[in-house]
């Protein structure tokens, strides 16, 4: 495998796009070169951009700069996209949050589970399906949503449905199937593209492959300023897979923020329950609609990591303040979270 050491290939400021915060700057300025070759970084304040700027390199061999334009993979970032899609479905009534997904999605089966599954438990992760990168599906570049989901209708159940917070890409791969089922759609990148990318105008956003792969950024695996390259293509949606930029996540926050997306946009930020009525709590986060939730400083935050081969992404909104701090890393390795709440911080 090819290794790239990273000191004086990196650009010593940032590529300026829109406007920029130094202190936000100067957060970012230890990771960069050391945790991952390149990142985006995008704060919104109530949806307007307050910072905007790419830094390091998208593409060490090239020494190309990651721009607001360099494209990344979301990895579990795009299943916000997906429950969104669901609570639109569900807002104009094609099924409800206790429809059995054995009604909507007859391929998947019972499980042979005491207590049916549902839409809900698939959005809140407490369906008790096995997890299919974790267990005996063998996984590979050609590995189709019909594939997993004929996997799943045969594989036992690790939990009764609305008994356990788990986790689950099986989840949202069946909660993604079922949405494209539900619009006839021939695969969940065209339900995102008629209802969210295209009505606001999301034009480098884009599910399996990205729109202009000229702007695809080159994904790495490494720390302390040692990286190789790192990429494992996958076919399969719903649980990831979405590429993007800050361009065009700008435009998607901007459109949260207003709340255009759903009558009623608290939804996707209200904590699901367990089958017992209780607040699912994953040491003390809850989950909504793709977003985890959680208490901090006396703020109430809604985020998302994602993580993949070659990528790190983080979304984080502060619902009390209105500010949004969006990563985009082409580094593996490298831990978003602390680093969101401290670019937050910087840009107040």
């Amino acid at each position: 495998m090819l290794r790239y050491v990273l000191a004086a290939l990196l650009l010593p400021f940032p590529a300026v796009a829109g406007p920029q915060i130094a202190a936000v700057d100067a957060e970012v300025a230890p990771v960069v070169g050391t945790e991952t070759p390149g990142l985006a970084v995008l704060v919104t304040r109530n949806g307007t951009v307050v910072h905007m700027a790419g830094y390091g390199l998208a593409d060490i061999e090239s020494g190309a700069p990651v721009t607001e334009d360099s494209i990344f993979d979301l990895a579990s970032v795009s299943k916000e996209m997906t429950a969104l899609l669901a609570a639109m479905q569900m807002e104009e009534g094609l099924y409800g949050a206790d429809t059995p997904v054995a009604d909507l999605l007859p391929a998947l089966g019972d499980g042979g589970t005491d207590q049916p599954l549902t839409v809900a438990d698939l959005v809140h992760h407490i369906g008790g399906l096995p997890d299919y990168l974790n267990d005996t599906l063998d996984v590979d570049e050609t590995t189709t949503n019909t594939d997993v989901i004929a996997w799943l209708a045969d594989a036992p159940r690790v939990a009764e449905p609305g008994e356990a917070f788990e986790y689950s890409n099986s989840g949202y791969v069946t909660l993604g199937t079922l949405v494209t089922a539900e619009e006839g759609a021939g695969s969940l990148g065209d339900v995102l593209e008629r209802r969210i990318w295209g009505p606001l105008a999301m034009e480098q956003t884009a599910l399996v492959d990205p729109v202009d792969p000229d702007l695809l950024v080159t994904g790495y695996d490494g720390t302390d300023g040692k990286f190789e390259p790192s990429h494992e293509g996958t076919v399969i949606e719903g649980d990831g897979n979405v590429f993007s930029n800050l361009t065009d996540l700008a435009k998607y926050e901007a459109a949260l923020s207003r709340g255009d997306l759903l009558d009623d946009m608290s939804v996707l930020f209200t904590n699901g329950t367990m089958a017992d009525g209780s607040p699912i709590d994953d040491d003390g986060q809850g989950y909504g609609y793709g977003w985890f939730l959680e208490q901090i400083d006396g703020n109430s935050y809604a985020m998302h990591s994602g993580s993949w081969m070659g990528t790190s992404t983080y979304f984080q909104r502060n619902l009390t303040t209105g500010v949004t701090v969006i990563l985009l890393a082409n580094g593996e390795s490298i831990d978003l979270d602390a680093l969101a709440l401290n670019i937050e911080t910087a840009a107040d």
